[in-house]
């Protein structure tokens, strides 16, 4: 080792990232694995939302319901609505960070592991809301409320997912390589 091999100036500007940039780890990058299954998901669910969100109307007009007795109206102000109401705002809710989330994953900006953690946790919770409205629906003149084994296996699923991905955009090599910008 030589006097000319020290002197050699060596460029260490790529050692270094960019300010508001993480480096890159070695392993995988890019929206392929299992990130495809998170892709298709967005999709479905802004699917989903849109096609829910565009039954509003049908759904919210208590004239469609065909209400003749006021026990029948009773039940649809004091239960439905409230129930409905609940749906819309946080299907409107879950269709933002939805889209939010789509265009962070294509610009593969460093917020989307973030956003997505939040969509689960939103969905847990919109789960939960719902179980616990439908739940403490009274009937009157019925034994038992509504059946709220839907909600309750909706929450499940939701819980489960959370379960799954959570972990998976916390300690993925993958998401850590690709979200970087």
């Amino acid at each position: 080792m030589g006097d000319r091999e020290r002197m050699t100036k060596v460029d260490t500007s790529s050692l270094f990232s960019e300010p508001g940039t993480r480096m890159e780890l070695p392993g995988i990058s890019g929206l392929g694995g299992w990130l495809i299954l998170i892709q298709i998901g967005l999709f479905a669910s802004l699917l989903l939302l849109i096609v829910d969100l565009s039954q509003v109307a049908v759904i919210m007009n208590p004239a469609k319901w065909g209400l003749n007795s006021d026990t029948e109206k009773d039940l649809y102000y004091q239960v439905m609505n409230p129930l409905l109401w609940f749906g819309i705002i946080s299907n409107v809710i879950l269709l933002i960070i939805v889209i939010v989330n789509l265009v962070l994953l294509y610009m593969k900006k460093r917020q989307f592991p973030r956003m997505m953690i939040t969509l689960y946790i939103a969905n847990v919770l919109a789960g939960i809301g719902t179980w616990i409205m439908i739940g403490q629906a009274e009937i009157p003149g019925a034994l038992n409320g509504f059946d709220t084994t839907p909600a309750r296996n909706l929450t499940i699923r939701s819980i489960l997912t959370c379960c799954i991905f959570i972990p998976y955009f916390l300690k993925s090599v993958r998401v850590k390589n690709t979200f970087v910008k």
